[in-house]
């Protein structure tokens, strides 16, 4: 039963056109206070990255958990960006963990079949 009285679309006035909006900056950027308080994340992150990068898991996991405590301590808009990434980060280790399982071990084969070599 659907009420007569309210309409479906509301028609508003004002604001800025489609132009305006896609001509706004979209990120006005940090204050001197916010980039102090992000710079311990910041250090964190390029940790994370790097571990990633060099397949070191353990590491990863851990510069991980302490980025996600960083991040906890600063307000949600600053780190939505942040949040982001780590998401995608967390699914990088744990495919690589599983590509090192299905391989037989990664590091620990590789350096078992080098110290057999005659």
């Amino acid at each position: 039963m659907a009420r007569s009285s309210r309409p479906r679309v509301h028609l508003l006035t004002g604001g800025p056109t489609w132009e305006e909006r896609r001509a706004a900056p979209k990120q006005v950027g940090f204050t001197k206070k916010q980039k102090t308080a992000r710079k311990p994340l910041n250090k964190l992150m390029t940790e994370l990255g790097a571990a990633v990068n060099r397949r070191d898991w353990r590491a990863a996991r851990a510069a991980r958990s302490a980025a996600w405590d960083e991040v906890n301590k600063l307000a949600d808009d600053l780190t939505r960006e942040d949040r982001e990434k780590l998401w995608k980060y967390k699914h990088r280790i744990v495919a690589g963990e599983a590509q090192e399982r299905r391989s037989g071990g990664g590091r620990l084969a590789a350096t078992t079949a080098r110290d057999r070599r005659p």
